[in-house]
């Protein structure tokens, strides 16, 4: 029997979810892939928060109070002659992240190769958006 490894599925037929949505506007193509999660701990993103009003919060909407999995997105932006990435995702140099960094397989699931890239865009310089250009 075949074993799906969700961790660091293997391609596309290893995934839960698909890793990958596209639509055309006008004659622009966008796709936009996961990169996979981030685990955290929601008190990490609420720093200023009061403990007992964030622990109801996470509640109230049904979230858990220990480890949120975070998503993380990026696109690629086909218009005439020119592939633009936009953000590069985590990589795969941070090994306490281990569901995240999988751009670079999604990218190849989806026959995208690197080097057809011709255009990289930044939205901001959080490692979950340029750790994919640090390899």
């Amino acid at each position: 029997m075949n074993q799906i490894n969700v961790a660091r599925p293997d391609a596309m037929r290893d995934e839960a979810v698909p890793s990958r949505y596209a639509l055309k506007v006008g004659d622009i193509d966008v796709t936009v892939f996961s990169d996979g999660v981030l685990s955290i701990n929601p008190a990490t993103l609420a720093t200023n928060a009061d403990k007992a009003k964030l622990s109801a919060w996470l509640r109230d909407n049904f979230l858990p109070p220990e480890v949120i999995d975070y998503p993380l997105n990026v696109s690629v932006v086909r218009s005439g002659d020119r592939t633009i990435l936009i953000d590069s995702g985590l990589g795969t140099e941070f090994p306490g992240f281990p569901r995240a960094g999988q751009l670079a397989m999604r990218l190849d699931a989806a026959g995208i190769d690197p080097a057809s890239v011709t255009d990289v865009v930044l939205t901001h310089l959080h490692m979950d958006h340029i750790g994919g250009l640090l390899v």
